[in-house]
């Protein structure tokens, strides 16, 4: 049974691991979107409001941001989590308004 749990873990860790590098990715290629969802992320904790980064992705979907491609930008919400902890540990002001649920992206290297 150690095995199994030992073996899950190290999946964990690694889907832990893609999620935080496509997030990075995603920050990276999409700084229109990211800059209006840390500034919405921003004025949310301003106003000693509790938020979650899934509804201001939501947001952002419906705005009519590009990449650096020019394509329409797509949010994919598995990197939820890992926008949440980069706003967070940019601004660890807003953390006591920011939702952080556990997360593979908590157990990656």
């Amino acid at each position: 049974m150690a095995e199994i749990r030992a073996a899950f873990a190290e999946l964990r860790k690694g889907r832990g691991a893609e999620i935080e590098a496509m997030a990075t990715a995603w920050m990276r290629d999409n700084p229109d979107a990211m800059r209006y969802i840390e500034r919405r992320a921003l004025e949310e904790a301003a106003a000693k409001r509790r938020f979650s980064v899934r509804l201001l992705l939501e947001e952002a979907r419906k705005k009519d941001f590009a990449d650096r491609a020019g394509r329409g930008t797509k949010i994919n919400n598995v990197i939820a989590p890992a926008i949440a902890r980069a706003l967070v540990r940019k601004h660890p002001g807003m953390r006591p308004f920011v939702t952080l649920r556990r997360s593979m992206v908590d157990e990656a290297d």
